[in-house]
């Protein structure tokens, strides 16, 4: 490594950790705040603040939440040390077998844990550095869990808003709207300009859960470094502005993304999965386009698609019926399996066009 990075990732290393000290204990830190943290702090921060809370919220409004940590031995620290929450909440994606497992991984005397798909045991090497891997326990996540017994539960159940569609919008899920104290707010990184740095790149990327990115605006070419890129998880996305605009490889997961404004703007490589998107998009071109489930039906006008599929994973509610609709009567060389029913498929050809 030459000695001008070093001396760049010495120089960010010393912000990042004064930016935490600055916020370790404030609750509501100024958003610009959280998106300038590092990947790595931001989750130390929701550790300390945020995260306590929301899952002792889950424990008093999720249908056997408790039940379910009981019966896989495990608790809130657990799931706090782990970082990420998505993976104990959601349904495995596409796969029958719905054992996870909770796995340590240790290298160079770092420890994490993290939810894998497979067992994954042993030593392992990436890139020359080693890397020693331990199943913790199997489990099954919550809404397998709950599905096995018959029962289901919304997860990002929003029910209240302070001052929608303004950039001071407040959401929160499961609230009590008769009682005067509203439930758990999401974390507020909305309302804002996405924030770049002088080159263009997200400033900072990060894993995104049970966040409000209500009111984002998006403006520009965005590009993804080493810094991070983007995803999001069960969080409120409503009210997006997007004007010539270009931005690669987002994954949104579980997300509302209602009345979302795209103009004269390129998107590529994006994932809807089981999100809900709707709003207005006027001369955007859409290349690479994943949608699993959800539903997905703003209004295109002028628009091209290339490479767009919907698909489905049976773990998921599909209501792309409004999706499927549109598409089908303006592109006759789409293939649909079955006429009362879509296909689990769907492709639109290169070169395609909507007016």
């Amino acid at each position: 490594m030459n000695t001008l990075r070093e001396e760049l990732l010495k120089k960010q290393e010393e912000v990042d950790l004064e930016l935490f000290e600055k916020i370790r204990t404030n609750p509501k830190p100024d958003p610009l705040d959280l998106w300038a943290l590092s990947p790595e702090r931001f989750v130390e921060w929701r550790k300390l603040n945020d995260f306590p809370i929301l899952l002792n919220h889950f424990d008093t409004t999720l249908l056997l939440f408790q039940e379910w940590k009981a019966v896989h031995n495990l608790t809130n620290d657990i799931l706090i040390a782990n970082g990420e929450l998505t993976p104990f909440l959601e349904n495995k994606k596409l796969s029958k077998d719905k054992t996870l497992y909770l796995t340590r991984q240790t290298n160079d005397s770092k420890t994490r844990t993290f939810v894998a798909y497979k067992k994954i045991e042993g030593e392992k090497k990436d890139f020359g550095t080693t890397f020693n891997f331990e199943v913790i326990q199997p489990f099954t996540s919550y809404l397998d869990w709950l599905n096995l017994r018959g029962k289901k539960q919304e997860i990002l159940k929003i029910n209240s808003r302070h001052a929608p569609e303004s950039d001071y919008e407040k959401v929160f899920i499961h609230a009590d709207v008769y009682a005067a104290k509203s439930d758990f707010e999401l974390l507020k990184m909305g309302g804002i300009n996405i924030p770049v740095n002088g080159f263009g790149i997200l400033f900072r990327g990060k894993n995104l859960e049970f966040v409000n990115l209500c009111g984002l605006k998006l403006k520009g070419t965005i590009y993804f470094g080493d810094l991070g890129n983007l995803s999001c998880s069960y969080c409120a996305c409503d009210n997006w502005e997007a004007e010539d605009f270009s931005m690669a490889s987002l994954r949104l997961e579980h997300c509302s993304l209602s009345n979302f404004t795209l103009k004269n703007s390129k998107i590529q490589q994006w994932t809807f999965y089981d999100t809900e998107v709707s709003g207005d998009f006027f001369n955007v071109k859409l290349s690479f386009i994943n949608i699993y489930g959800g539903s997905f039906r703003p209004i295109l006008q002028d628009c091209s698609l290339l490479d767009v599929s919907i698909k489905t994973d049976k773990t998921i509610e599909d209501n792309n019926y409004y999706a499927y609709k549109p598409l089908i009567g303006f592109w006759p060389s789409l293939t649909v399996t079955s006429p009362q029913r879509p296909s689990k498929l769907l492709r639109i050809s290169v070169g395609s066009r909507y007016r």
